[in-house]
């Protein structure tokens, strides 16, 4: 996605001398992005904080071998990826940003390491020669992991990801405890766990979200009390889902073998399923049931709201495995990506095709570290060079690689996991599974979730399975009228830590 632009436009990075230890800490090579940001867009945050999905904005990239001070990297002309085209073709008043991608333990923007200059505000004009120019700022300080008597933070090596993967790779997460785990006089010494998933782009810091929700007086009546680990769903091509991929490795495998056990080890953590249980919401709901399916007897419970497709028939609004573009449908209409709805009526915000070309300005090679190439990262082989994923569609056309949704996307579709693994996991699905999910949710997940309930209720009329009397007489799925994606979070937090406390309860390990 090369940009030729108009002779006098100029997008241009310096790089000044006060960075000169920062640039020697890290990677000199990577990519240099700089994210225009619209000064009418109503979204929260600067421009690297992109994309923004009810303001798809402009972004240019190009590839550096090394960054040195004194450097002018220009973003104009050959070998430049950007959207939606040319300096010349944008017009008005934006805030301007330059990013130094170098981090290749994380690919968010915001990794550790990865440089970042202030933004600053730029008026482009059509009928004009107009330049941006940029300088980098200091490099992305790591988090605050300072151990304190409500969190501990987990940074340990896993043998397992490190062998896979040819490199050395951690699990990293935060485990919050509940007043009364430093209580000695509290009737609880070994604690239940709530393993929480966060969701696209969350990482450990909601710990302290958590922490201060658990460490108030109210909270005894209101939110589990048990130890709570937050998980780091973040690797080198962005959300890993704790799946096992080929690009990722075994992180679901590695989360049950490895750092589960250490953490129950080093812990006081009751060793029992039924004392494991997960949650998160979006990336990280789909993340907590695919984990609760495939490893059901480790698990005792799992409440997920607002999945990634679980049905990849409807894969937002694609049906993967009979359509043939993923940008349009068989009119040639574009594919919405994001929806916000308005009264009874919704606004098409994003496009498939607008979020796949973010992506690609970001990194054409297929590690932005943004929502599509985190999925390939997931469920796709490596492709012809052997370090990125093979592609669902080509970037430029829509096409749909139908070979590759059959042999390599297929597994990871929860829908047909259910189906495949029907006898073991109906039980499963009466009394360990939860979900929630809003009939208009922006990014249209109800559809693969009505898609998973309709499979679900066919296999059971089909094989004549019944519920016996100690089943539970909620339901395992539930559409959440007029609910939205971010609405459906608010809702089930309240819901999902009532059920969570009530489970606990039954199984004599609530207060």
């Amino acid at each position: 996605m090369a940009c030729a632009a108009h002779a006098g436009d100029r997008v241009v990075v310096r790089v000044p001398e006060p960075l000169s230890e920062a640039l020697a800490n890290g990677p000199s090579a990577g990519r240099i992005i700089v994210f225009l940001k619209s000064t009418r867009c109503r979204e929260e945050g600067e421009p690297a904080d992109a994309p923004f999905f009810s303001d798809p904005q402009p972004i240019y990239g190009r590839a550096v071998a090394g960054v040195r001070v004194g450097s002018e990297i220009e973003l104009t002309g050959d070998g430049v990826s950007a959207w939606p085209g040319r300096v010349d073709s944008l017009d008005g008043p934006f805030l301007a940003q330059a990013v130094f991608k170098r981090s290749r333990d994380e690919a968010g923007v915001r990794a550790a390491g990865n440089m970042i200059g202030p933004p600053i505000e730029v008026t482009l004009r059509r009928d004009a020669d107009d330049a941006v120019e940029l300088e980098l700022g200091a490099a992305v300080p790591a988090p605050d992991t300072t151990n304190t008597q409500q969190i501990v933070w987990i940074d340990e090596p896993s043998p397992m990801l490190t062998r896979a993967l040819g490199r050395v790779v951690r699990h990293r997460a935060a485990v919050v405890f509940p007043p009364g785990y430093h209580d000695v006089n509290h009737a609880r010494r070994v604690w239940p766990t709530v393993y929480v998933s966060p969701g696209f782009g969350g990482r450990m810091g909601a710990a302290r979200e958590i922490a201060r929700l658990l460490w108030t007086p109210e909270s005894e009546r209101t939110i589990p009390q048990a130890v709570h680990v937050v998980l780091d769903p973040e690797g080198a091509f962005g959300h890993h889902g704790f799946a096992d991929s080929i690009m990722n490795g075994p992180r679901g495998a590695a989360l049950v073998r490895e750092l589960i056990p250490l953490l129950e080890e080093r812990y006081r953590l009751v060793r029992t399923p039924e004392a494991r249980l997960l949650t998160g919401h979006s990336s990280g709901g789909w993340s907590s049931l695919w984990l609760q399916l495939t490893s059901p007897d480790f698990f005792g419970g799992c409440w997920s709201s607002a999945p990634d497709p679980v049905d990849f028939s409807a894969f937002q609004l694609n049906d993967l495995y009979r359509d043939e573009n993923l940008f349009t449908d068989a009119d040639g209409a574009e594919r919405g990506s994001f929806r916000r709805p308005v009264g009874p009526m919704e606004k098409v915000l994003m496009t498939v095709r607008e979020e796949i070309a973010m992506e690609c300005a970001i990194d054409p090679s297929g590690a932005s570290g943004q929502q599509w190439d985190a999925w390939q990262a997931m469920f796709s082989p490596p492709d012809a060079t052997g370090s990125m994923p093979r592609r669902l569609a080509d970037p430029q056309t829509g096409a749909i690689d139908h070979a590759l949704v059959r042999d390599f996307w297929s597994p990871y579709d929860i829908s047909r996991v259910v189906e495949k693994r029907w006898s073991k996991l109906d039980p499963v699905l009466r009394t360990k599974v939860r979900v929630l999910v809003g009939d208009r949710d922006n990014f249209y997940l109800e559809r693969a979730v009505r898609k998973l309930d309709a499979k679900i209720e066919t296999l059971r009329a089909a094989t004549g399975a019944k519920a016996d009397g100690a089943q539970p007489e909620r339901p395992c799925i539930e559409i959440l009228p007029g609910a939205t994606h971010d609405t459906a979070a608010v809702i089930s937090r309240g819901r999902f830590a009532l059920e969570m406390r009530a489970h606990l309860k039954r199984h004599g390990l609530g207060d």
